[in-house]
């Protein structure tokens, strides 16, 4: 838990605030729409900012008498929960939070749960005993858990504004929520910055630990990176095939959305090799291992092909380098190197490219690797140079969309570093000069523009004034300054 959440200070102010609540005249109004709402809002000023202005919203959308949270939250029908859960993205983002998410947070006892941009709970899933604790709230599949609906909760705080929460115990407006915590982070369109959605953590303190918002944003950071392979979602189409067979879900059970995702392919593109951001390298959906996504970039960024000299000297780092490397750990392990050469070398390069060969005949790829010079033939269409083209001109949008990162950003080869350094410069200074609000934003969600002072400082002067977005770009702002001192 944060430290400002466990003061016994704050936790009184808390307290005080809901016993302002609970004193007030009835009905409750809006505090901004009547002389008594004054008294309500300096009752208030002890809550953290983000969790008082909250709960003046939420007591902005009363239902006469109600409190946001007293009752029940509106749930979804069977059949709207399964066709919101068909939702293009928020589909594709269902694996990827199972694998990353709700494993280690069921053995912790907490809940998971993947909300859309309305506030409707899709998925929640978790620890078994808290799924059945959570259900006397209603936080249950279908649930809609809105500030209007539900009060204050980190998803519903995420929703109205665009940015990461945490929420404990009586911060929640509603007291039926008080014995849980609660931590979410937005999910965003990548190349728009439009919010989709939202992914919580619920439960106990480890919901609200410090490591919980990290762990969230990361999760995030890797369903937006999917979300660049997806095609432009199309009107008057469905996005994913739900079978007619299939029984309807019960909005309680949580289940996996009627029909798999298939992976996306480019119309007319079966080639394609996708090297930039922080996911697996991928060709034709095949996974790379990450020396054969080093071959098939160094020769699709130079198409005319690379002698076997060229295509070493661009794939090995500098020997001494690697050797110095090399020698270092093996010396601290007590064992003696082994010598590296340039012959060695060489042998390494024809057995990874006969490898490589026999990776793209076994997955049948419609790219083939051709000698002397090494070279592709065939339909190859790579993000990276889809970017690169992009950029030539002069469409920052196509260019956003189609690099997810940094090229294979865990590669040490010269000639990978060399593309990633073109590359990344070449798209952070279209962003600097061209870029509008949303285009800004969607590059700043990336994990290379975290540090950018100039670029947040853009993206204070672009911003409309009431849009929710500049409180994260001071406090972020504020952050560096901290840090650089």
């Amino acid at each position: 838990m944060s430290p400002t959440l466990a003061l016994g200070a704050y936790q009184r102010a808390v307290e005080r605030a809901h016993e302002s609540l609970s004193t007030a005249p009835q009905p409750l109004v809006p505090p901004a729409a009547a002389p008594a709402g004054e008294g309500l809002r300096a009752a208030l000023q002890g809550l953290r900012r983000e969790v008082r202005e909250s709960w003046l919203r939420s007591l902005g959308s009363l239902d006469a008498q109600r409190l946001p949270g007293d009752a029940d939250p509106a749930t979804l029908s069977d059949a709207d929960l399964t066709e919101a859960r068909c939702e293009q993205r928020i589909a594709a983002a269902l694996p990827i939070v199972r694998r990353m998410l709700v494993a280690p947070a069921a053995e912790a006892g907490l809940l998971v749960a993947i909300g859309n941009e309305r506030g409707h709970l899709l998925w929640v899933e978790g620890d078994r005993t808290a799924l059945n604790r959570a259900e006397a709230m209603g936080f249950v599949a279908g649930a809609d858990w809105s500030e209007a609906s539900m009060g204050t909760s980190a998803p519903g705080v995420v929703l109205a504004t665009g940015a990461a929460m945490q929420v404990s115990g009586a911060e929640h407006l509603s007291r039926r929520v008080h014995p849980w915590n609660c931590s979410a982070v937005p999910l965003t369109d990548p190349v728009t910055g439009r919010l989709v959605g939202v992914i919580d953590l619920t439960g106990g303190e480890d919901a609200v630990s410090p490591l919980a918002l990290p762990l969230l944003q990361s999760t995030a950071d890797t369903v937006h990176a999917a979300w660049r392979d997806l095609p432009a979602p199309s009107r008057g189409t469905p996005r994913i095939s739900v079978p007619t067979t299939a029984p309807s879900p019960s909005p309680s059970a949580s289940p996996a959305p009627p029909a798999a995702v298939e992976p996306h392919r480019h119309q007319g593109a079966e080639g394609l090799l996708r090297v930039t951001g922080h996911l697996p390298p991928m060709l034709d959906g095949v996974e790379l291992t990450g020396r054969h996504a080093e071959i098939l970039t160094l020769l699709a960024w130079h198409g005319t092909g690379l002698t076997g000299a060229e295509l070493e000297t661009a794939l090995y780092p500098e020997e001494g380098a690697v050797v110095g490397r090399k020698r270092a750990a093996k010396a601290a392990a007590g064992r003696r190197p082994k010598p590296t050469d340039g012959a060695a070398r060489a042998i390494s390069l024809r057995a990874e490219v006969h490898r490589l060969r026999r990776t793209l005949q076994d997955a049948e790829a419609p790219v083939e690797l051709l000698s002397r010079p090494y070279r592709l033939a065939g339909d190859v269409h790579a993000d990276v140079l889809c970017a690169r083209d992009a950029l030539r001109h002069g469409d920052l949008d196509r260019a956003l969309h189609a690099a997810a990162g940094p090229v294979l950003p865990r590669s040490e080869s010269p000639g990978i570093a060399a593309i990633r350094a073109e590359l990344g410069e070449g798209l952070r200074e279209a962003v600097a000069e061209d870029a509008d609000a949303e285009q800004l934003w969607a590059y700043l969600a990336r994990p290379e523009a975290r540090d950018d002072v100039e670029l947040w400082s853009a993206a204070l002067r672009l911003l409309p004034s009431d849009s929710p977005r500049r409180a994260v770009a001071v406090s972020t702002l504020e952050r560096l300054e901290r840090e650089i001192g």
